[in-house]
């Protein structure tokens, strides 16, 4: 195999792996973010009409988008990757959603804090500084 073939085999390679790396995360987040809509009070419509999987398709992926519907907001956030779903909700709804999402992100920055804490106490307790 040629030198050029190789380093061509090696980015479609690359290439593969990072596409599939992204699909794993763009699941992992609609999983997660779904998790805090319906705990919010969103309801979850499955796509499972050809009509609504056409609608859902119509959606940009893992955004929220509001509309106005009878003089309220109504927000929508499609998610073709977990549950291949609509989820939707009120503006309570979605402020509640906005609080969760909030506390769940202090409570991860917490816990990377303490977790960087941790490594840095156990490097120095088990080795000493580099000096010795």
């Amino acid at each position: 195999m040629t030198t050029v073939r190789k380093r061509r085999l090696l980015l479609v390679l690359a290439t593969a792996f990072a596409v599939g790396g992204c699909a794993a995360m763009r699941r992992h987040e609609a999983r997660d973010t779904g998790d805090l809509l319906v705990a919010a009070g969103f309801r979850s419509k499955p796509a499972d009409t050809p009509e609504r999987e056409q609608r859902l398709r119509e959606l940009p992926p893992l955004k929220m988008v509001s509309q106005s519907k009878d003089g309220h907001l109504v927000y929508r956030y499609a998610d073709p990757y977990s549950c291949d779903c609509l989820y939707v909700g009120d503006e309570q709804a979605y402020a509640e959603y906005k609080r969760l999402a909030l506390k769940k992100q202090v409570a991860e920055e917490r816990l990377e804090a303490a977790e960087a804490e941790e490594s840095a106490a156990m490097d120095w307790g088990l080795w000493g500084p580099w000096w010795w």
